[in-house]
Order: structure tokens, then C-alpha cells, then sequence
């Protein structure tokens, strides 16, 4: 009697005891994960695609069909590297703001006045956006998908609790070197600091990469520069 192996699946002729040949069948490596495909470069391809998608659509349309079609993996790829499109929304925050608070850590670093901070901060982020323009439409659209739908506002806030940590901590340095008023709260200065940044990223998000510079340029001339503008 002949048995039928399942179509497509992996088979390897092996040598009986009795000098025979059989068939074996071997199992998949997991569910949705394309065989040969490396697996840092597929979750980095998803990152990007779903980063890309959330910007552009908004997290509820934004389906797992969409971002898999995008990155150029299988729906069940992009399960088997991160299980539901809320862990994939996580795991975007994680990759988005961890870049940006990285990058402000280097560009903060050295003691600030507060018109140093946004300079630096404002400088680091049109840098990011001409490397990387869709970074900036998710910070513009992921504050909304967070109050929108409720499974996403701890991954958000998460982060948005690092970034003010670390302008925080700069607003600290900034005070300890006499260049920011010690009686100012930091906590609160540092969130000024960050709205000002937010709005430049929701600008970003429907604006062009030259007149962003301009727009920038023109803040920096106008209000960071000391005695700037009428």
C-alpha cells in the first residue's frame, strides 16, 4: 500500500534495516515562517512596513493583510514575529521613540539653556526626518490611535515617559549649570519642550522635507535666537 505525503510537504528517503527505502516526512519550522527567511531581516521589513501603514492610515485601518502585503511577507509571517497588531504597535513605539530618544541623548548631551534645548532637539529631528520622513507621520498619528483605542495607550505612554525623562534630565543639567532657572519645575519645561517637538512632527507629517527646514529655519531666526524678530 502507497501512502500520499500532504502537497508541499518536506519529505527525505531513508534506508530501512531490512534494505529498504522510506519516505519521511518532516514538520515546518512554525507557524506563518516562510522557510529560509532570515528572521532579523523579515521583523525589520515588518517594523518599517507597519511603521509606514500606522502613519498613513491610522491604526485601525491599517490591517495585518496591508502591512504584510507592504513589508513583502505572508499575514502568517508577520503573526508568528509578533502575535497580534497591538504587540506589532508596541514593538513600533519601541523602534520609533527609542531611535529619537536615543539620537536626543547624544544631541543633549553638555549643559542647555532652554532656547539650546529646542535647538537641539528641533535640529536632531529634522536630521531624522530627512533619513527617515514616515518616523515622523507615526509620532503625528500614534498619540491619536493611542486615545482612539484603549489596548494601545500603555505602549504610548511608555514612551512618551522616556522622552520626558530625558528632556527632564537635560533641563536638570541645564539648571544645575545656571543656564535655566532653578525654581522652574523640569518636568514641566521639558514637556513645553516637547509639545513644541510634537508640533513639528504632526507638521512634518503633511509637509515636504525642504519647507520643513524652512519652517525651521525661520523659528530658529525668529524665536531661539536671542533677540530675534520684532
Amino acid at each position: 500500500m502507497t501512502t500520499e505525503l500532504p502537497v508541499n510537504t518536506p519529505s527525505t528517503t531513508v534506508l530501512r534495516n531490512d534494505g529498504g527505502m522510506s519516505e519521511v516526512t518532516s514538520t515546518r519550522s512554525g507557524p506563518g515562517r516562510p522557510a529560509g527567511t532570515d528572521s532579523v531581516d523579515t521583523r525589520q521589513r515588518v517594523l518599517d512596513a507597519a511603521c509606514q501603514c500606522f502613519a498613513q492610515y491610522g491604526y485601525g485601518p491599517a490591517t495585518n493583510n496591508l502591512i504584510a502585503e507592504m513589508a513583502g511577507v505572508t499575514a502568517g509571517s508577520l503573526h508568528y514575529h509578533f502575535g497580534s497588531k497591538s504587540n506589532l504597535f508596541e514593538a513600533v513605539c519601541d523602534y520609533v521613540y527609542g531611535k529619537i530618544v536615543e539620537r536626543s541623548v547624544e544631541a543633549l548631551a553638555g549643559p542647555h539653556s532652554v532656547r539650546g534645548l529646542l535647538r537641539a532637539v528641533l535640529a536632531e529631528s529634522m536630521r531624522i526626518n530627512h533619513e527617515s520622513p514616515e518616523l515622523a507621520g507615526f509620532v503625528a498619528t500614534a498619540p491619536i490611535d493611542a486615545r482612539r483605542h484603549p489596548e494601545l495607550s500603555a505602549a504610548f505612554a511608555k514612551q512618551a515617559e522616556a522622552m520626558t525623562a530625558t528632556l527632564s534630565q537635560a533641563v536638570a543639567a541645564g539648571q544645575r549649570a545656571g543656564l535655566i532657572p532653578k525654581d522652574m519645575d523640569a518636568v514641566a519645561v521639558a514637556g513645553m519642550i516637547s509639545a513644541i517637538v510634537d508640533g513639528f512632527a504632526h507638521a512634518a507629517a503633511n509637509t515636504d522635507v525642504a519647507a520643513m527646514d524652512s519652517m525651521n529655519q525661520l523659528f530658529d531666526a525668529l524665536l531661539l535666537e536671542p533677540g530675534g524678530g520684532p
